[in-house]
């Protein structure tokens, strides 16, 4: 009886269940429905007509009375009447000096000064010089106004208002006068002559909103819509049409986008207008005049419940109740019928941009629904009835305005939990995501002007400042906290509630870039009108021709002054992910991971075997490269001096760890499975069919439901399914024998490109250097800050905890505890900033995917490069970035929190072709630039503190035969500092005063000391140069080690002090290297020629000069009780412990009975000539308590050596050493 009556829907739902609730409901709506007809109650429904029409029928039995629709429908909306009032008189006090009369608020470029590029009508401005300034083409001297300022980028800018008499110089800009008021959030202060704090940091994205209210005389800002507080009272008034303009200031390269009413605020200001009024109907009279926008609410509206009819994402987000009252969906022909008589009048208010931006996006987002599942059918269905009535002009420009504003939405949405993990800039790329699935759509956008600009805003990720984090983070946690207020599993769960709204937006931005990888133009492109002919072009193209000009667009980003015009950090990272994930988890949408049954989808990363590399990449002329510095110079120097020949083009081929020992060769194909394969079954994966979901039959269904399939039907379309999934959807447009035509979307109309076909025609070498580039300009800086915080973290931690300590053990003054508790509550709150910094920046970069994909990047960079390198010619053309990114890359890993791997297999399980490519270069005169030489040294400085990475290198063939040569060979005055640094490292604990854990140091490697004492002894030549290189610097850095003492003394700064310990660190640092090889190689100093033990001599005697002579030791001991604080690492025995080390190793084999050596090291010391003063020096190492200072028993057996050897120093002087105080020591009797 229901079906028959045309409930249809009802009849479905009444079957699924007995509920006698149910039938009573049924019963009331058919009776309530009961004087019209199924058809005519649905066009009443969607037309929101009342029901006294029923005089003029709106259906002739089951067909729509076009006419009497059309009627009743145009004096619906005639009946419309403006709910704003003041709309004739919302102008009245604002000037606007307009000439071409169209009466737009924009820039007055007359104005500006310094230089200013504008774009977009002049609304965004970005400066080019140091200080620029400039004001609007209007004036407010009444009322309460406001326009909105978003943040292109975060540094120095002054917003705000101005009067016409504000000068605007290269030094003065808005805020420097009396009557001009700014606020600057990147110094967090407001400014009118002088400046106060005030506000909050901003960061790009944000939407600053500057109000003035001057009935009141008062002036506030307001961030993301939260008011900042009032900045500004008793603002004085002016005289008519001599008001305040808005205007703004910009340093070098900052760049916002002005809105003073041309589209609607993102955050309006309640009780505040916008000075450019929003636009009118002309068509009504004066007295009646209506806003455009209450116009096209009410057609959406109504657009929006037709293209709902029948929809199950809606019925399943209905309560039960609601459900039974759903309406009959109409057939196509009719549903085609009703959408023309809505759309005809939408063609002319569409021509307005504020109704694009105010009703167009906002309808097509509540259509398609912010969370899953989302309502994809009827947002297409809208489309198609869009592009069938309306003009093609103005679905050009509605294509254009749509992309636009949800690019701005993407750059501006703040991230929040809110809906998560739909929150942010999910709902915006979602709706994107789903439109361009639409070939005419996407065709349409990718003609427009401002293409790559609005997909740049697509892939933009707003960031958060330390306010955004608190409101994120509430509640925090750290190793050891004893916070009332700290919790591990809140903290927990907020991290992993960032993680998955993070990876939704990850999802989109991939699926968004795939479907410009699959989008071919046509070879005739109409614009406007004109026929363009073009060539043919692959899938792909579209998308590498972006990426090329966003690498060339900010090939500058690095430098220390960057280039204006550079886009948003967060857009390389973005793209950065999605090259990521193509190259390491695959082109394909599942990223399908079971590579021994589908080999042919392996990705690219983790393809084993042999590989190949077209280093025409590299060696072509390409503007996005030729920036870039190669090994061995500039692109222009290499043309002239290296002339490359033809074989150098061709294409170098490998064998995946074929540069590794049989023994640690791991591979992706062999049985020793490097790191990134090892968990690849439980590497989360990105579901990238979000926002082409079909829905499901019954009308009943849940959203859990619909997510349940979504897994299944991402199969079905990777098989081929994906046409018989979309027929699934119960959508009346798609019957035959309609007049209603709508356009086939992307996917039905050519299905998405098989995987083989888009891995051959997108090189994905090319994504590799492309990705590589990438992480150089924009990731490396954020792993660098990130790495600086967790440090920050850790030391914060440790200084809490001392605080702490210092509070329990405190018993003195309570002026002392108030001091302690006040340092301890900033210590506590720059603590808990830092455990939020450390969050956000472990859940945007650190997830198991990327470090996944990083560790598979390293291998396959590292195996080229050292492939590369086997032809001079050719490795000198290497861009510099190559190596820069791979080290930055590999440390990054090493130091990510929660680590990927352990570190002892991090490097023996995949990467120990890195350690040779280390050892190999570092070294390496083809490299000119001595930057990239030091990177690769650090490298190996920071890895040798590492017992498991020492391992490493000591299994390394490489190292085995080149290292000692190599160290040796580089300390020069260039690359002293880090050789010493991995020299003391692998040496240490051996020496005079060495305590236990040192001597068995984590890093300390006696298969390292022997390779250098075996080199040195095989090549004396060598060893010599290095030993004269040893001296002169360490006489270098005592020198200036004293001077710094001196300078302290008579004007101390925190340079001074960090000077000092610099160059104490270094000089205990070289004489521990020099100590190392008096004991390895004494040969060296006491047989063949005396130079090499006079130099040592002399050098102790200096070192002795600056440390112990009486004057010397006095202002080192004033010195430390001075600044003892901040010189903690600086005293005497660290810097002398050496030098008796070196006595120590020398006197030892000269008394042994089984060395025959031609040279004393006590008689070279007693013939030196210098002043008695000497004696007094050596008795200050007699009289030292060495056993106190050193904290090490072991001292006392080398005591007896040191008195017999020093002892035979003084009669040479006249003057004898005292020994009483060494003997009670010793306890024997003097």
């Amino acid at each position: 009886m229901l079906r028959g009556m045309g409930s249809s829907g009802l009849a479905i739902l009444l079957e699924s269940t007995d509920s006698k609730d149910c039938l009573v409901t049924a019963a009331t709506c058919m009776v309530e429905e009961g004087s019209r007809t199924a058809l005519g109650s649905t066009l009443h429904h969607v037309f929101d007509l009342p029901r006294s029409v029923s005089e003029l029928p709106l259906t002739d039995g089951i067909t729509i009375n076009q006419f009497n629709l059309e009627m009743h429908f145009r004096t619906r909306l005639s009946n419309i009447e403006s709910a704003h009032d003041r709309c004739l008189n919302d102008c009245d006090g604002v000037f606007i000096n307009d000439l071409s009369g169209s009466q737009s608020v924009t820039i007055d470029t007359e104005s500006a000064s310094g230089s200013i590029r504008f774009s977009k009508n002049g609304l965004v401005l970005e400066s080019q010089t140091t200080f620029s300034s400039a004001r609007a083409n209007a004036c407010v001297w009444k009322g309460r106004w406001m326009y909105e300022a978003t943040l292109g980028t975060a540094g120095i800018q002054q917003l705000g208002w101005a009067t016409i008499s504000c000068p605007f110089t290269e030094g003065e800009g808005v805020g420097d006068a009396s009557d001009s008021y700014a606020y600057d959030g990147r110094r967090v202060r407001k400014w009118n002559v002088s400046n106060d704090p005030y506000g909050q940091p901003w960061v790009p994205g944000d939407v600053i909103g500057c109000c003035i209210d001057l009935e009141l005389g008062q002036i506030s800002f307001h961030r993301n819509g939260g008011s900042l507080g009032l900045a500004f009272d008793g603002v004085r008034k002016l005289e008519a049409k001599q008001g305040y303009f808005p205007a703004i200031s910009l340093s070098h390269g900052e760049r916002c986008e002005l809105n003073f009413g041309e589209r609607p605020f993102k955050h309006p200001v309640a009780g505040f207008l916008p000075i450019q009024k929003p636009p009118l109907d002309g068509s009504n009279n004066e007295e009646k005049q209506v806003l455009l926008t209450l116009k096209a609410k009410f057609l959406f509206g109504c657009l929006q419940r037709l293209v709902q009819l029948g929809s199950p994402e809606v019925s399943a987000a209905m309560a039960p109740a609601e459900r039974l009252r759903r309406f009959t969906p109409l057939a196509e022909e009719q549903f085609g019928l009703a959408g023309e008589v809505i759309c005809n009048p939408l063609a002319q208010l569409l021509n307005s941009r504020f109704v694009i931006w105010g009703n167009l996006v906002p309808f097509l987002l509540e259509v398609h629904r912010s969370e899953t599942p989302h309502d994809g059918p009827s947002v297409d269905r809208a489309w198609d009835l869009l592009l069938q009535y309306l003009p093609s002009a103005v679905v050009q420009n509605c294509v254009e305005e749509v992309m636009e504003a949800l690019a701005y939405s993407c750059r501006t949405s703040p991230f929040t939990l809110a809906n998560c993990p739909f929150g942010g800039a999910y709902p915006f790329l979602a709706l994107a995501c789903r439109l361009l699935q639409h070939s005419d759509f996407i065709l349409q956008w990718w003609k427009s002007d401002e293409f790559e600009s609005c997909l740049e805003g697509l892939l933009t990720r707003k960031g958060p400042n330390k306010f955004d984090l608190e409101a994120l983070i509430p509640i925090v946690w750290w190793p050891g906290s004893r916070e009332d207020l700290c919790s591990e599993t809140n903290m927990r769960q907020t991290a992993t509630a960032m993680s998955r709204a993070i990876s939704k937006v990850e999802e989109l931005q991939c699926e968004l870039c795939r479907s410009l990888l699959n989008f071919v133009p046509p070879s005739s492109v109409n614009v406007l009108g004109a026929i363009f002919s073009a060539p043919s072009q692959t899938p792909g193209w579209v998308f590498r021709k972006f990426l090329r000009n966003l690498l060339r667009k900010n090939r500058g980003a690095n430098r220390n002054i960057p280039p204006p015009g550079l886009s948003d950090n967060s857009v390389l990272v973005s793209v950065y992910t999605v090259l990521l994930h193509f190259l390491s988890e695959g082109l394909d949408r599942l990223m399908d991971i079971r590579h021994e049954q589908h080999h042919d989808h392996v990705p690219f990363l983790h393809r084993g075997g042999m590989r190949r590399f077209p280093v025409q990449l590299f060696l072509r002329v390409d503007e996005s490269l030729y920036d870039f510095a190669r090994l061995a110079g500039t692109p222009s120097y290499l043309s002239k001096t290296s002339v490359l020949e033809p074989g150098d083009f061709e294409e170098v081929e490998w064998m995946e760890s074929s540069a590794d020992n049989e023994e640690i060769r791991f591979s992706h194909i062999g049985k020793k499975k490097p790191c990134c394969c090892l968990e690849a079954a439980n590497v989360p994966f990105i579901n990238s069919k979000v926002t082409a979901r079909a829905p499901e039959k019954s009308v009943g269904s849940s959203a859990n439901v619909a997510g349940e399939r979504s897994s299944s039907m991402n199969a079905d379309c990777n098989e081929g399914n994906f046409e018989s999934v979309v027929d699934d959807k119960p959508s009346s447009s798609e019957r035959e024998g309609s007049n209603f035509r709508p356009l086939a979307r992307l996917f039905e109309r050519a299905a998405m490109k098989p995987i083989r076909e888009l891995s051959d025609a997108v090189k994905e070498e090319e994504l590799l250097e492309s990705m590589l580039l990438l992480y150089h300009l924009g990731l490396a800086q954020n792993f660098k800050q990130a790495s600086y915080q967790m440090q920050h973290q850790i030391q914060s931690i440790a200084q809490l905890d001392d605080t702490d300590r210092q509070i329990r053990s405190e018993k003195g003054s309570s002026e002392h505890l108030k001091q302690l508790k006040e340092a301890r509550a900033l210590y506590r709150d720059d603590l808990i900033d830092c455990v939020r910094q450390c969050t956000w920046y472990r859940v945007c970069l650190l997830s198991r995917w990327k470090q996944r994909g990083m560790y598979a990047t390293c291998m396959w960079v590292v195996q080229l490069l050292l492939e590369l390198s086997k032809n001079d010619r050719v490795f000198s053309y290497v861009p510099e970035f190559y190596i820069e990114t791979l080290v930055d890359c590999f440390h990054a890993l090493r130091r990510s929190d929660p680590p990927y791997v352990s570190p002892s297999v991090l490097l023996q399980q995949g990467l120990s072709s890195f350690v040779t490519f280390l050892v190999l270069h570092f070294n390496d005169h083809r490299i000119a630039n001595p930057e990239i030489r030091d990177i690769l040294l650090q490298s190996i400085s920071v890895l040798v503190q590492y017992k498991e990475h020492v391992n490493a290198f000591e299994s390394n063939k490489a190292a085995e035969t080149r290292m000692a040569a190599s160290l040796l060979e580089a300390f020069d005055n260039r690359f002293w500092i880090p050789v010493s640094n991995i020299l003391l490292r692998l040496c240490k604990g051996a020496g005079f005063g060495a305590s236990k854990s040192s001597i068995c140091g984590e890093s300390c490697s006696t298969f390292f000391q022997r390779l250098l004492r075996e080199k040195c002894v095989e090549d004396e030549k060598l060893f010599s140069s290095f030993l004269n290189r040893l001296f002169n610097t360490l006489n270098w850095t005592i020198s200036e080690f004293s001077v710094s003492i001196k300078e302290m003394q008579e004007h101390s700064d925190h340079r001074q002090q960090k000077k000092c310990t610099i160059m104490f660190e270094l000089s205990c640092n070289l004489e521990r290297i020099l100590e190392f090889f008096t004991k390895e190689l004494p040969h060296a100093f006491l047989v063949g020629p005396e130079m090499n033990l006079i130099r040592l001599c002399e050098l102790i005697m200096f070192v002795l000069s600056h440390t112990t002579s009486s004057t010397a030791a006095e202002l080192f001991d004033s010195t430390l009780r001075q600044y003892g604080q901040s010189l903690e690492k600086i005293n005497r025995a660290t810097i002398l412990a050496p030098i008796i080390g070196i006595v120590l190793n020398l006197a030892a084999v000269t008394a042994s009975s089984s060395h025959h050596m031609e040279h004393d090291v006590a008689r070279a010391l007693a013939s030196i000539d210098i002043s008695s003063v000497v004696t007094t020096n050596f008795q200050y190492l007699l009289d030292c308590n060495w056993v106190h200072a050193l904290k090490h028993q072991r001292c006392l057996l080398l005591v007896h050596l040191l008195v017999s050897t020093l002892s035979n120093i003084s009669p040479i002087h006249g003057s004898p050493l005292h020994l009483k105080g060494i003997h009670l020591l010793l306890g024997s009797p003097s």
